[in-house]
């Protein structure tokens, strides 16, 4: 598990942890997060990041931004 990472979205603070078991590299498709003690999994796309579940609290554009916010940490 890594560290806490935090993202502010439309004016909001938002905690979240990266939750993978494997290291991120630029192949890396899909990354579980834990965010407000929910674990989603995001995954890449064409289109961008999305979370794979549908009844998910974070919002598609939240995901989006969360997605974004670990390429940058990662380098990806």
């Amino acid at each position: 598990m890594g560290l806490p990472q935090r993202i502010t979205f439309n004016d909001v603070d938002y905690n979240f942890t990266v939750a993978n078991t494997e290291p991120i590299t630029k192949a890396t498709e899909k990354i579980p997060i834990i965010i407000n003690n929910e674990t989603i999994e995001l995954i890449k796309s064409s289109k961008g990041w999305t979370s794979s579940s549908e009844t998910s609290t974070i919002s598609p554009a939240l995901a989006q931004a969360i997605g974004r916010a670990i390429e940058l940490r990662f380098r990806l």
